[in-house]
């Protein structure tokens, strides 16, 4: 082999190619709108008044107006932030006591809804942010009172200098009544099909035309340079963004497609790790000058749970677990673009997917958009367990305001995320020009409810349902 074709692994975003060096080219192996018109976020009269958005804002990345998931890095409009600021201030003072228990009942977040919409108000910002709660770990189911509480840390909330609400003293971001929403309207959608996910993947276009550029490079025995990046990134165009089981115009699915797309620039190099000693795979690769490799690693986020622990009657359900680990395989195209499947990943794939989901707590501290991933999760979790036991029938609870039967709480809709311009990272290894990964996030909530084991001694918690003067949140009692 000649050396001016020395051995380049060439990633690009999302596209996923390995083209053996002395062969080249020619053996190379949405959702829907939710209703709300499309405005941005902007909705001024269902009581979210903007959000945390700002005009497609999510994961400190960009969304252009054309559904460009461009990259950038957020410029913040300063005035929606300092509106965002000023509601805070009005936010319920309890709200600032930590607690490792925190209760909100859905009944009383109904009556709270309506009543806001009944008034002509904006939903205060106890009730946009659920109360300050960090994760849901309980869902409880109380026949005596005809309602259902969800259940877990909570503290009191603050604007960060990204302009992400989190806890005044964890940092980390709080669960938001809208993901909630579209959570639980989403149900059904994420039982059947392909229930909810993401992926960012090349067309086959691009992968053709990523063929023929490489093709004429061998031709014309023209060497591979890093300077060619941008005439690859050209050639493979822009990457589909495919979203299912929620609507694409939704914060849950801004919150799907940044995870996935940073996950995808850390595994490749294209960004540094916030915390130390987290090296890009492509690093990993590199280092140990790994050869042979005959196909691309795949790397894509699931749920991550315990099984799901209840009493005895099943009224009390617990979450337990990290709640996302990271995955991966081999995959290959052929000379029309297609995928052929995958095959068994290569195992500094593994190490790296095993590295991310060992490490996931402390990324997710780090980068806040992996904590709302976890929170998405955890509540298509919480709606998995109440609609596939029937909680609400089972209390005789109505959440009309909630499922979305009336206008009282319009989710805000913003511009939808269709398309990632391609991006490259190269490193030198041996034997094989290596063409990105793509990958995704799959949310198995229904398989997950399923997963149930009976455990003893859960009952205490029924004891911290008590309410507090009629508020629609409270903290448990300390023991």
């Amino acid at each position: 082999m000649s050396a001016r074709f020395a051995k380049i692994t060439l990633f690009a975003l999302a596209a996923l190619l390995v083209i053996p060096a002395a062969v080249n080219a020619q053996n190379a192996n949405n959702g829907g709108n939710n209703g709300n018109n499309g405005n941005n976020g902007n909705n001024g009269n269902n009581g979210f008044n903007n959000g945390t958005f700002f005009g497609g804002v999510v994961g400190g990345i960009k969304i252009d107006t054309r559904g460009v998931f461009t990259g950038e890095k957020a410029k913040l409009d300063r005035t929606a932030l300092a509106r965002i600021e000023e509601g805070l201030k009005a936010t319920d003072s309890k709200i600032a006591e930590a607690t490792p228990l925190r209760m909100v009942s859905l009944r009383g977040l109904e009556n709270a809804i309506t009543q806001a919409k009944d008034e002509g108000k904006p939903l205060g910002s106890e009730i946009k942010y659920m109360a300050g709660l960090q994760r849901v770990e309980y869902v409880i189911a109380l026949e005596d009172k005809s309602d259902i509480i969800i259940a877990g840390p909570g503290e009191g909330i603050r604007l960060n200098e990204d302009g992400v609400v989190v806890g005044e003293k964890s940092g980390n971001p709080v669960i938001h009544l809208e993901d909630f929403l579209v959570a639980m309207r989403s149900v059904e959608n994420a039982r059947t099909g392909q229930g909810v996910s993401v992926s960012i993947d090349p067309t086959e276009g691009g992968i053709q035309q990523l063929q023929k550029f490489y093709g004429q490079l061998k031709q014309s025995n023209t060497p591979f340079r890093p300077e060619m990046q941008p005439l690859v990134e050209k050639a493979m165009g822009d990457q589909m963004i495919r979203l299912t089981g929620v609507p694409a115009d939704s914060r849950f699915s801004q919150v799907l497609v940044a995870a996935d797309y940073k996950m995808k620039r850390l595994g490749m190099g294209l960004e540094a790790a916030p915390i130390s000693n987290f090296p890009s795979f492509m690093e990993m690769a590199q280092k140990a000058k790994v050869r042979n490799m005959t196909a691309a690693p795949r790397f894509w986020m699931e749920c991550n749970y315990e099984p799901i622990a209840k009493n005895a009657d099943g009224s009390i359900w617990q979450i337990r677990g990290k709640g996302v680990r990271t995955l991966t395989e081999d995959s290959k195209f052929d000379s029309q673009g297609k995928r052929n499947g995958a095959s068994k990943p290569n195992r500094f794939a593994v190490k790296w997917a095993e590295m991310m989901t060992e490490r996931f707590d402390e990324l997710s501290s780090a980068e806040p958009v992996f904590r709302e991933l976890r929170n998405v999760m955890d509540l298509s979790v919480v709606a998995a367990i109440i609609s596939r036991e029937q909680l609400n029938q089972k209390v005789g609870l109505k959440t009309p305001a909630i499922l979305g039967l009336t206008n009282a709480a319009v989710v805000p809709s913003y511009t939808i995320p269709k398309v990632v311009p391609a991006q490259c990272s190269f490193v030198r290894i041996a034997q094989s020009w290596l063409v990105s990964a793509s990958g995704g996030i799959q949310l198995d909530s229904w398989g997950i409810a399923s997963n149930t084991e009976v455990l003893p001694n859960m009952d205490g918690i029924e004891a911290a349902t008590a309410t507090q003067s009629g508020s629609w949140w409270w903290n448990a009692a300390s023991n």
